[in-house]
């Protein structure tokens, strides 16, 4: 699977850019971050819904991992979505950080997310969601063989960010993708670090703190 992990800035919602730029590198999946379409929301601004994403998405030759907010009528989510050739899944973000007040914006996903895909079976985690390790072992129990975890994790935490994506790699012997923003929405600054894990919890690659890039990963 050969995957490119798309750290963006928080403020940058030109994500169509980056998959025009790499279109010529034929990836599988370009994997962008949490919210990568809207950026944090502390309110309900009005958002693109889901089929402005997906009409963004249709001419891309790769797959695509994203977060955006999903208004559905039970509410809006903190979601992210697997698309390919017109086919999507999407999760619910289970885990809101009451400190972002996600909880006032945001409706609590239920299920665990297990993408299946041409690569295998993919499973999700939200950023907060990645300090409840029972969410993880129940996606290794769900037959996932990888595990991503979009992310907006604030630059002054973000030794726990490194620490637990690697104490998750070890915990469930599985690969770990992390994607995470970099720069400021004005409230909080984000702290990139982008990486990918083996799962002896060993780093195979890691982004910078403060770079827009993108990370070319073989797995």
């Amino acid at each position: 699977m050969h995957l490119h992990i798309v750290q963006k800035n928080i403020n940058n919602r030109a994500w169509k850019d980056f998959l025009k730029r790499e279109k010529s590198n034929r990836p599988d999946i370009v994997c962008f971050g949490e919210l990568a379409t809207s950026g944090c929301l502390y309110g309900r601004e009005q958002v693109d819904d889901l089929e402005v994403v997906l009409q963004l998405l249709a001419d891309s030759d790769a797959a695509v991992m994203i977060g955006f907010p999903h208004e559905t009528g039970c509410g809006l989510f903190n979601a992210y979505m697997y698309y390919c050739r017109g086919e999507y899944q999407i999760y619910h973000k289970i885990n809101l950080f009451e400190s972002f007040n996600e909880d006032r914006v945001y409706s609590p996903g239920e299920q665990i997310g297990i993408f299946h895909t041409e690569f295998g079976k993919l499973g999700i985690a939200i950023c907060y969601d990645l300090r409840f390790p029972d969410i993880f072992g129940r996606l290794r129990q769900a037959g996932a063989e990888k595990i991503v975890v979009p992310a907006a994790f604030p630059r002054v935490r973000i030794d726990d960010w490194r620490h637990l994506l690697m104490q998750r790699a070890k915990d469930t012997g599985l690969t770990v993708i992390g994607v995470n923003a970099v720069g400021t929405d004005g409230v909080h600054e984000f702290g990139g670090s982008s990486m990918v894990v083996d799962g002896l919890g060993k780093v195979l690659l890691q982004a910078d703190e403060v770079s827009e890039m993108v990370l070319d990963a073989e797995l």
